[in-house]
């Protein structure tokens, strides 16, 4: 498959930066990805490269080269500022979100059900409970990296220098630099998902939905997600590890694939 497209839409705070992979299989269905925080749209390149149909994604606000929002980030505020992105395919279509991304995509299914075909969730947060007191502090807080003797050096070494043998050094450069780009601001989004009332967004969903659990901390939340949905297929895989989209891009498609065809 060719490199994607990249192009501009017109959002409430801006301008939204889109990615766009035209896909070989034209008889699948379009699929928008909701990338997690603080990645861009290039996350989900190693997956829309393997599900070979027309993919979309975009930065989020306030993390790639997408602007920001103007008041203090929350998942509804994220989900207004990428609709125009489910406006792009031209008709409706299956939302993919990871991690912070499904979040997003819930919000988007309740609030613009004719437009979605139905969800694929992957790994979804759920910072609910006692038990999430300490992730959840320690996730909202900034960065800091000006406080921090050397901080890229030590990101750049577990990212990129210390990468797993399956992640090419090209494609590492592009994450630790999405991950690193949004600087102190990095944390908002993080704070957007933990303050976010997943179970209330869940049970609104009238759409179709495979959710995904992997091998991953977030595996006990993801699967209290698939009960809270009133139409939702299970499938978990402990053979796909972190980081999920990169080891797990070919069996995550076909899943998807299998599902929406």
């Amino acid at each position: 498959m060719a490199a994607p497209r990249r192009h501009y839409l017109d959002n409430t705070p801006g301008q939204l930066h889109v990615w766009q992979w035209q896909g070989d299989r034209s008889a699948l269905p379009p699929i928008v990805c909701l990338p997690p925080v603080p990645y861009g749209g290039r996350f989900f390149d190693s997956f829309a490269q393997a599900y070979g149909g027309p993919v979309w994604s975009a930065d989020l606000p306030g993390y790639g080269f997408s602007d920001g929002l103007a008041e203090p980030p929350t998942v509804g505020g994220y989900m207004e500022a990428m609709t125009p992105l489910l406006n792009a395919p031209g008709q409706p279509a299956w939302l993919a979100g990871f991690h912070s991304g499904a979040l997003v995509a819930m919000e988007m299914a309740n609030r613009y059900p004719e437009q979605v075909s139905g969800l694929l969730l992957v790994d979804v947060p759920v910072f609910s409970g006692p038990e999430m007191a300490d992730l959840r502090a320690s996730i909202t807080n900034p960065p800091a990296f000006l406080e921090q003797e050397d901080p890229m050096n030590g990101l750049f070494k577990s990212m990129v220098v210390d990468r797993l043998d399956q992640v090419a050094y090209p494609r590492a450069l592009d994450l630790f630099f999405d991950f690193v780009g949004a600087g102190e601001a990095r944390n908002a989004g993080y704070h957007a998902a933990a303050n976010f009332e997943a179970e209330a967004a869940a049970t609104q969903v009238a759409q179709p939905a495979l959710v995904i659990a992997t091998h991953s901390s977030l595996r006990e939340g993801t699967l209290r997600v698939a009960e809270w949905l009133p139409d939702a297929t299970l499938v978990e895989r402990d053979d796909i590890t972190v980081p999920a989209f990169e080891l797990g891009a070919e069996p995550i498609a076909e899943l998807t694939r299998d599902f929406v065809g």
